[in-house]
């Protein structure tokens, strides 16, 4: 299975969900691949999933979670 979480920019928020994402998925066997909308790949992405709101993590074409979740909330995502 594969992940992509697209960031809104270098900001520690950002970083911080970046973090939660990757152990997350380390932990479920799941490659995650990390887009910025400050490359053209991550912009092209966004555009294209008509993505509004950042960060965000997309499995299998489908945007499953948007924003800066806290552990928890990020761990319910891959129970669902």
């Amino acid at each position: 299975m594969k992940a992509i979480l697209i960031l809104a920019g270098p900001y520690s928020t950002c970083r911080n969900t970046q973090t939660i994402w990757e152990n997350l998925c380390a932990e479920n066997d799941i490659k995650l691949t990390v887009y910025d909308l400050t490359n053209a790949d991550g912009k092209k992405l966004a555009d294209k999933l008509n993505i509004r709101s950042f960060p965000a993590l997309i499995m299998n074409n489908k945007v499953i979670a948007v924003g800066h979740p806290n552990e928890e909330t990020a761990r319910n995502v891959f129970i669902k």
